[in-house]
Formats: C-alpha cells, sequence, structure tokens
C-alpha cells in the first residue's frame, strides 16, 4: 500500500491532523500501519506544529489489532513475534515522548491496543456515539503493551475490572474513569480549539519540557517495561488458548465461549 493510503497528514494552523486512514479494516493497527503512523509522528515531532491531533477516517478511531496478522505470527519464529510488538510499543513510545500537545478525536470504537492509542495521547476528546473496550481476554491475549502505560490514566483496579470484564463503555462512562477527558458533538472541532487555547496559553518549550518531566516521573522505566510488554506478547501469540481465540473469532466473527470445549 501507499503512504497516503494508511496515514494521512494534514496541516491546519498551528495544529498537525494524523488520521489512520484505512476505514475498510477499521483503521485496525496492521504492522504496516503502525510503520506509517510511527514515521508520521517522527515527522510531527520536528515540525514547527504546536499540536498534533490523531483520528481515524470513516466509522471507527481504531479497532485494535489486526487479527489475521496477529493470528498468521503465531506460526513466526520468536524473534519475528518479539519484533512485531517491539514496533507496536515504539509507536506508543513515540505518541507519549512527543513534546507537542497530543488530542485523541475518538469516534466510533477505540478498542484495544487502539483504546490504548487514544489513552496515550494527553487530552482524549471522545463523540457521544464513541465506544472503548479491553477484548484482549477474550481472545486468549493479553494487553501487555497498553497496560505499561495506561495507570497513567486509571488505577490499576480498575484497568483489571475493564480487562476481565471486556463490554463497551461509552464515552460518557469512559469519561469518570478517566479514559475520556471531554466529550463533544464533534471531536475533531473540539480538539482544534482545545489546541488552540493551550497554544495561546503556553510556551512551546515550557509545555516540552513539562511533559517530558511528568512523563519521567511517572515512568521512569518507560523502555524497560515496553521491552518486557513486547516478550509478554509475544509469549501470549503461541499458546494454545490464544490461538485457539483468534481462530475463532476469526472464523465466526464472535468471541468464544470459555466454559465450552473447543
Amino acid at each position: 500500500m501507499k503512504f497516503v493510503e494508511l496515514v494521512r497528514t494534514t496541516v491546519e494552523g498551528p495544529v498537525t491532523v494524523v488520521e489512520l486512514a484505512r476505514p475498510e479494516t477499521g483503521n485496525a493497527l496492521a504492522a504496516a500501519v503502525v510503520e506509517e503512523l510511527t514515521r508520521a509522528l517522527a515527522q510531527v515531532r520536528v515540525s514547527s506544529r504546536r499540536a498534533v491531533i490523531l483520528t481515524g477516517a470513516g466509522k471507527h478511531f481504531c479497532t485494535g489489532a489486526d487479527l489475521t496478522e496477529l493470528g498468521a505470527l503465531a506460526e513466526a519464529p520468536a524473534a519475528e513475534r518479539v519484533a512485531d510488538a517491539s514496533q507496536l510499543g515504539a509507536l506508543y513510545a513515540s505518541v507519549l515522548r512527543l513534546p507537542q500537545l497530543t488530542i485523541a478525536a475518538v469516534r466510533g470504537a477505540a478498542y484495544g491496543g487502539g483504546a490504548g492509542l487514544a489513552g496515550a495521547c494527553d487530552v482524549v476528546i471522545a463523540a457521544p456515539g464513541a465506544s472503548f473496550q479491553f477484548s484482549e481476554l477474550r481472545l486468549g491475549f493479553v494487553p501487555a503493551l497498553i497496560s505499561v502505560f495506561l495507570t497513567r490514566r486509571l488505577p490499576a483496579s480498575t484497568l483489571f475490572q475493564l480487562f476481565t470484564d471486556p463490554r463497551p463503555v461509552s464515552a460518557a462512562d469512559a469519561r469518570p474513569l478517566g479514559l475520556v477527558d471531554e466529550v463533544a458533538e464533534d471531536p475533531l472541532a473540539r480538539g482544534h480549539e482545545y489546541a488552540a487555547a493551550v497554544a495561546s496559553k503556553t510556551s512551546p518549550a515550557a509545555l516540552a519540557a513539562t511533559k517530558e518531566l511528568l512523563l519521567g516521573l511517572t515512568f521512569p522505566h518507560l523502555d524497560q517495561q515496553f521491552a518486557h510488554a513486547a516478550q509478554v506478547n509475544a509469549a501470549q501469540r503461541v499458546h494454545p488458548e490464544c490461538r485457539s481465540g483468534v481462530d475463532h473469532f476469526l472464523a465466526n466473527r464472535r468471541f468464544r465461549d470459555w466454559l465450552e470445549n473447543g
């Protein structure tokens, strides 16, 4: 695929809008999408723009992992699985470490790794119809990479409840939990307003330094944590229960019942 088919980047005043552009897959995090999004953010990092709005084309923000790829990589050597997981971890790290203000403008689904992508941003603005869900355990998988940093938004006990009782959480319900900061009819337009307000009030250098300081205080061992999480992610992919759960979902378009055999 060409770059423009995966991620679209537009500049509007002080803001760069970075849009996942695979609506036919729910903007799922295929390896090529992860690579192009990481590259786009690296270009934004060295730009003079004051804020980044991350959004998704079509109905959904991001539906999480590309399960077809996930299933196929279960046959890959361990080093390849770790490398694939590490690439996604590097994407999350790049969002967390951007010196600019980062805003997620969420419509539709933000599931699994997609909810993590939103949660890696400084501000999450969601449409009333947006929905957040962590379905990894239903697949026999582990939310390893997003667990590294989502505790900056939610206490670990709340994350555990969301992981072990996977269900769609509305934008209104996600706000008191900490997954969402604002609910707005047009999250992209509101993101522009929010970015302009912050840009007018704050020095870009001071904002960047503050973000770096807070991230370092919160996650002083971020790279080591992502490295460990990538190992956990890669190992779980070959577990028989994960392979069964993913295969069942791909074949039936629904999650398996783990009380049933097979």
